[in-house]
């Protein structure tokens, strides 16, 4: 996998190209990326330079995906996992598609889909970069 990451930077300094990088391994992107959109059920949940991501998420899933690399600290203790699995496509929940899954859903996010909306500093003003599709970003980016 190094080799692999390693072969593509030298790829992009060499060529001057920018590079889309699927992955769900979250621990790989951090060595590499600028920016990370994160996508659950089909549809971006988040999307954030990718410090800013891993030090304060913006929507459960995000901390969820975070919370589940392994870490050198926590050797022999058990992973996270998220609770549950994930939606079928073909029959999408109500509201928040990942709200069977989420902790903190309320009957708001069972009934109405949240759209994509900037994440705003404790000011108000617009992080830049910085979008998150839940109703309750603002407690989970600070709470």
């Amino acid at each position: 996998q190094a080799q692999v990451m390693d072969l593509l930077a030298e790829l992009q300094a060499e060529y001057h190209m920018g590079l889309i990088l699927i992955t769900h391994d979250l621990g790989v992107v951090a060595d590499v990326a600028d920016k990370i959109a994160v996508m659950y059920a089909g549809r971006i949940v988040e999307t954030a330079p990718v410090h800013e991501l891993y030090a304060n998420p913006a929507h459960p899933y995000t901390k969820g995906l975070l919370r589940s690399i392994p870490r050198l600290d926590q050797k022999g203790q058990d992973l996270y996992a998220i609770k549950g699995l994930p939606p079928s496509l073909l029959h999408l929940p109500t509201g928040c598609s990942f709200n069977p899954r989420c902790d903190a859903a309320t009957d708001l996010c069972r009934s109405d889909r949240p759209l994509l909306q900037p994440v705003l500093d404790v000011d108000g003003a617009e992080l830049e970069g910085r979008r998150s599709a839940c109703h309750f970003w603002k407690e989970t980016l600070h709470g």
